[in-house]
């Protein structure tokens, strides 16, 4: 039992990235840990299994308390959302939904159920008494409310407003709210700053909220000590965004919402009809906060409930055949059961995505003027830290279509797409970025806006390995390029070492090639301009690898052989 003294929709922020949710169950189920008494000791072998295994967890650091560190990954997420029992006294289980999760297909269909349960407050999070009755909701319902009800809602709007609406009984509160917030903005555009406007909203607003703590001098904070109304509301709002973010985050890999290029949220058009349904017939009340917990937890750890559209088959059937002719379909739709068919839609479904990507890449090819100016806006945002938290997942997509644009390869970017064909999540653990195929050799490409030791510690080998073991089953060459932010000097010196040494497991040395992001938006740019052979970035590969043998030799550094390959990358795009 848990208690929470935010005074905005809060969700947690562990994992970050919900699919990490099943590497999570996948270790408890492949370790032998369901079934088991919940203890620390549980809680610790978890961690050392989780920490060593690849489902999703780039370099994995080890922990001093492991016990903790276990207990903050499994009690998170993963028991909001009710696919983990984790009391004490009782063992740890892996629940329905939780082994529903665990099927790629049936994914988004779990999580959106799932979601849709999730209240505050509940037998699991109760308010603390300065809170108490300040919360009545199920927020991933309401805030699809918000955006179905206004057509879309972006980003600053869901931080200012929508995380503010702690009860469902001031929706049309809110609803206002957010239509002046959009005439305010409209009256000032082009006469003052549009940023300065959503920062002093958002002060004003959450300065209201708290007015009484701070009027009574009570600023004092969990995780910090704080003194003075500034620092106060500044961790407020630290706290805020980071709950945004992972309510944001849920929101759309539930298939439901798509975002545009500006991180503005709409419900997918072809989900309207079932986002409709769940509006209407849905209970807006939550469960009594005093219900009995395992009532509660027999409840949330169905994944049938709440019966949805998506649950009838006919509703089912009808989305398979809109999508597909039924000529193409295996089996005989009606002699499949409700998850057969769930899981037929979800792979045509994701076919159609890929289609979208597809269409996006024909596109980039044709190089217009309009597309190479929004990947260069789209860089220089993610410089200027105007994506939020997203950046990673933004830097991953804008290099794939950058890549895309620039060459005549087929270039596979790995992350995520909903139904706009707009990135949802980041490539998982085990795989490259962006993988690039031009027959005669491969090329790996991998992002981060990590920096310092811990872009050392998160990227240097996985990186390398990621690249090896595509060339180790590879009898032609394969080469990769790491693209960080601000590039750590230590990690220039691990490739050049890489590239140096013969390596067994990988069949050769292992070439990458990194450079900072403005580096490389100045070979992107010289790029678009000139219609790259594959011999051009072949020749690349050659020229790293022939380098780097002659910098060794030569008894010169890293630093010799990172000048001299990114200045003939240059030469590669010269336009003459």
């Amino acid at each position: 039992m848990a208690t929470f003294s935010s005074r905005y929709i809060f969700f947690s922020t562990s994992p970050r990235n919900p699919r990490l949710i099943q590497g999570i169950l996948k270790v408890i189920l492949d370790g032998g840990l369901d079934g088991k008494e919940y203890t620390r000791e549980l809680q610790a072998q978890f961690y050392n299994l989780y920490s060593e295994s690849d489902v999703g967890v780039k370099g994995a650091n080890s922990s001093k308390s492991p016990d903790l560190s276990g207990r903050d990954k499994l009690t998170r997420a993963p028991q909001s959302l009710g696919f983990l029992q984790t009391q004490t006294g009782k063992p740890l289980q892996v629940t329905a939904a939780g082994k529903q999760l665990l099927n790629n297909d049936l994914f988004e269909d779990v999580l959106m159920h799932q979601m849709l349960k999730f209240q505050l407050p509940s037998p699991l999070h109760h308010e603390t008494a300065q809170n108490k009755g300040r919360f009545y909701i199920k927020p991933f319902l309401e805030i699809l409310r918000l955006i179905n009800t206004l057509q879309y809602l972006t980003y600053d709007e869901l931080t200012i407003f929508g995380m503010s609406m702690t009860d469902y009984r001031n929706f049309q509160v809110t609803v206002d709210a957010i239509r002046q917030y959009r005439r305010d903005r409209e009256s000032t555009r082009g006469k003052k700053s549009l940023k300065k406007l959503s920062d002093d909203t958002k002060y004003a607003h959450y300065r209201a909220i708290y007015a009484d703590m701070i009027t009574a001098g009570n600023i004092a904070t969990r995780e910090s000590k704080t003194t003075s109304e500034s620092q106060f509301m500044k961790k407020k709002l630290a706290n805020l965004s980071d709950y945004t973010d992972a309510v944001f985050r849920i929101l759309r890999q539930s298939g439901l919402i798509v975002m545009s290029a500006d991180r503005t949220l709409s419900i997918s058009p072809v989900r309207q009809r079932e986002v409709s349904y769940i509006l209407t017939q849905i209970e807006r009340k939550p469960m009594p906060e005093d219900m009995d917990r395992s009532q509660f937890d027999k409840y949330m750890f169905n994944p049938e409930l709440p019966i949805l559209l998506n649950d009838n088959r006919a509703s089912l059937q009808s989305d398979i055949v809109s999508l597909k002719p039924s000529t193409s379909i295996d089996r005989d739709l009606d002699g499949m059961n409700t998850y057969e068919l769930k899981s037929v839609l979800a792979k045509l479904r994701r076919r159609q995505r890929e289609d979208r990507v597809t269409a996006q890449a024909k596109r980039l090819k044709e190089r217009r003027d309009e597309d190479i100016q929004n990947i260069l806006d789209v860089f220089k945002h993610i410089s200027d830290k105007e994506v939020g938290r997203d950046g990673p997942l933004m830097l991953e997509w804008n290099m794939w279509r950058a890549i895309t644009m620039i060459d005549h390869g087929d270039i596979k970017g790995n992350f995520v797409t909903d139904d706009n064909g707009m990135p949802i999540s980041t490539a998982g653990g085990g795989q490259g970025d962006i993988v690039g195929n031009y027959g005669d050799f491969q090329m790996i490409v991998e992002v981060t806006l990590s920096t310092g030791k811990r872009q050392y510690d998160m990227e240097s080998e996985p990186v390398t390995r990621h690249v090896g073991e595509v060339q180790s089953k590879s009898d032609k060459p394969v080469f990769g390029m790491f693209v960080a932010q601000n590039l750590t000097p230590t990690v220039v010196n691990y490739f050049w070492t890489t590239n140096l040494l013969n390596h067994k497991v990988y069949n050769g040395s292992v070439d990458i090639i990194p450079m900072n992001l403005a580096t490389f938006v100045a070979f992107f740019k010289a790029a678009s301009h000139k219609v790259l052979d594959a011999s051009d970035l072949l020749s690349i590969h050659r020229y790293s690898t022939k380098i780097a043998r002659k910098t060794a030799l030569a008894g010169q550094t890293e630093d010799d052989w990172h000048r001299k390959v990114l200045d003939y990358m240059q030469e590669v795009v010269c336009v003459e």
